[in-house]
Parts: structure tokens; sequence; C-alpha cells
């Protein structure tokens, strides 16, 4: 097939962050032609570039990053915060006009097999066009992450987030209407849309196991390890829940203990909260996230709200790390009408903090939830599986367009 992709940021493992439009690409390319236009939304390493390059039949990267003055964020300097915003939201807007310019140029002059389409914020790129089959990957119900987080905000944050929440649902509402292909990262995100079943699947993340495999025989003692991008509302909240309110109380029994903080631009308030605690390092950016994890006796994953599948849990567990989180991490993880999963379940500060006590203390459960967690990753979230379903979801697509042209 010639499969036209298009993505709302250039995504490659180097980076960090989402990968799972880079995966795909990288799988289907093995099988199919594959054209893809992306959005730049940080500077871009060359060699990231190169590889994305070596197996796309054309790659279109449109600039919609601004750079930032050092040190401005919304609690020191919000002037210069606010102008920064308006900013990104100028070269935003122009990055997809020329998406969109380029996207009508290819599908009026070019034959393409199929529209694979991931992203909500380039939307408007195929909001018109029908002329073609189209799968979308919707991932996670992003409106559902944030009716969550409206319950721990403050009063002002609840207004402008009940905004976000009605113009998400409200887009999310048009998606499905666009196509009735429409591939869910879980179960989980597939219910919260509500929507009469038809052509959808879901297609979980997977994880490269073969890059993310243990090396190193034996972690650090009381070693707590949180990852993640930290500027994302969710792993910030989780952070700032953990440090203020978790770690406290597993510190009255257990005094060594350190907490790592790993992922790039952590907040100045998070920076800020953890100067409190002499045990507690917050790294920023790291090239690589493997030794951290490698010397973490536990991952700890206390979000209160989110929604898909968390990548932080599944690298993790198959660095065969135990994992602790929330209930609100494990509804993405359920599979096939599974009970139990390889991770200990807590939720609010006193279950939790008690919960990583004991995990810390027991290194058999540590064992034994290490060896589980890597075989459940093995099972359900490799990559080229991920990649097939949506594969076989464009073969449906084009079929069913055929049926109907």
């Amino acid at each position: 097939m010639k499969i036209l992709y298009i993505t709302p940021v250039f995504q490659h493992p180097q980076m960090r962050g989402p990968t799972r439009c880079y995966f795909f690409a990288r799988e289907m390319s093995k099988r199919h032609d594959i054209t893809m236009l992306t959005l730049a939304r940080s500077v871009l390493d060359k060699t990231a570039v190169n590889d994305m390059t070596s197996f796309t039949e054309r790659l279109f990267i449109f600039d919609a990053f601004v750079k930032t003055k050092p040190g401005t964020n919304r609690f020191t300097r919000p002037a210069f915060y606010a102008l920064d915003q308006a900013k990104k939201a100028r070269q935003f807007r122009h990055a997809l006009a020329e998406m969109k310019k380029t996207f009508r140029d290819l599908v009026e002059k070019e034959s393409f097999d199929v529209i694979l389409f991931h992203g909500k914020s380039v939307y408007p790129v195929i909001k018109k066009w029908r002329d073609l089959p189209i799968v979308i990957d919707f991932c996670d119900a992003t409106s559902m992450r944030l009716r969550q987080s409206i319950h721990y905000a403050k009063p002002l944050k609840k207004i402008a987030l009940l905004w976000q929440y009605l113009s998400m649902k409200g887009l999310e509402k048009r998606l499905v209407k666009k196509t009735p292909h429409l591939a869910f990262i879980s179960r989980r995100d597939r219910e919260a849309i509500h929507f009469p079943a038809n052509g959808e699947r879901i297609v979980p993340i997977g994880v490269d196991v073969a890059a993310w495999t243990r090396t190193a025989a034996q972690p650090g003692p009381n070693r707590i390890i949180f990852t993640g991008v930290m500027n994302y509302a969710p792993n910030e909240d989780a952070a700032m829940f953990l440090l203020k309110e978790i770690l406290p109380r597993v510190k009255r029994i257990l005094p060594d203990v350190h907490l790592f903080i790993v992922g790039r631009e952590p907040s100045p308030r998070l920076q800020e909260a953890a100067k409190a605690h002499p045990h507690v390092t917050v790294t920023g950016f790291v090239a690589d996230m493997k030794p951290y994890l490698e010397q973490a006796t536990v991952l700890a994953a206390p979000l209160r709200y989110a929604s898909g599948v968390q990548n932080k849990i599944l690298e993790a567990m198959s660095m065969e790390v135990p994992v602790i989180g929330t209930s609100v991490v494990a509804a993405g993880l359920y599979q096939n009408g599974q009970q139990d999963l390889p991770m200990v379940i807590a939720d609010d500060a006193d279950d939790f903090a008690a919960r990583l006590v004991a995990l810390l203390q027991d290194k058999k459960e540590q064992q034994r939830l290490a060896s589980a967690g890597r075989k459940f990753v093995e099972r359900y979230f490799v990559w080229s599986s991920c990649a097939t379903t949506l594969e076989e979801m464009c073969y449906s697509a084009v079929n069913g367009h055929r049926r109907t042209a």
C-alpha cells in the first residue's frame, strides 16, 4: 500500500516522549511505502531525522518550534511567558497551514491507498477530505484525562480545564464521525468515548524489548524512580504528589530511601519542592534512561489522572523493575478481561506509601513482579504485533472504500 501518514509531532526514541508513530512507520515501511507529514515542536537531532528518512518514502517536516527565553515560565515571568505562548500559537498555525497545503497537493496530484491519521491537534488537515479511505489512530481519550484533572485543579484552573474538556469532547465526536476505522490504545479509552462499536480496534503501544533489557544484575537499595516528561501536567501532578504526600510517609519507616525524578523539563515548582528533601534527585533530561532504571528498586507512578497507556510503566516492566501505580495507571493495561496485573495498585497517599514500603522490604515480591512484568510486556506490547493490527485496519479501510466506490 501507499500510505500517507499524518502525525502531530516528529517522534524518535532519542528524543524521549511518545514514539508510537515512529515505530508504526518503521514497522509498516517494511511492507509499504510511507509518506509522512509531521511537525517539529523542538530542535530535531539530525541523526533522528536521517533515521526516519531512511525508511520513509518521503518525509515532510513543518517547523512549529519557537525557542523560548531561558527561565521563562508562568510562575517567574508571566508577561514573557504569555508572549512566548502567543508566538508558539502563531507558529503552530503557520506550520499547520503549510502541512494542510502540502497534504492537498499530494492527494490531488498523486495516488495513495489510505490516509493514516494520528493527532487531534492537526485534524484541520483532513477535516474536509473524503476522497480516500481514512484510518484514524485515535489513541487515547484526551477528554477523559481533562475531565479527571478538573478534580485536582485550583478554582481558576478548573474553569480553563472545563473549557478545554468541552472543546476536546467536541473534537473527539468529529473524529468518530469522520471514519469507522478507529484505533484506540486501550479498552478503557475506547469505552470513554461512548460510541457504537463498528470498525474500531484496540492497538496498544509497544516496547522495543531488545533495547529495554536489563544488563546490570542488582538494583540499588531503597531507590524509587519516577520517569516521564515532567512538564506534562499528569506527570508533574504525580511527581508533586509523590514528593509532598507519599515520600514523607515512606521516610518515617525507611529514612534512607532515595527518590529519583528522571525526565526532561521539570518545572521550577517541582525543582523547588525537591530542594526540601535531601534524598531527592531531579535529573532533567537524560540521554539514556536505562541506567537509572537498572539502579531503581521500584518504579512508583502515583498518577491521579491519565489516559492511554504510560510508556514509563511498560519500559520499567521490560527492564524488570517492579512497579507500583494507581488504579488510573492500571486501567490502561488490562487485556482481554484480565483480572490481575504484574504491579502493585494503590491510590491514596497512606495506602500508596504503605504498599511502597512493603514492596521495598520484600525482595521475593520484587523478583516476582520483575519477572511477571517482563513476560507481560513480551506478550501484549511488542511493536511488530501492534503494527500488524494497524496494518490490518488499513487493508480493511481500503477494501471497504473499493466496495463503495
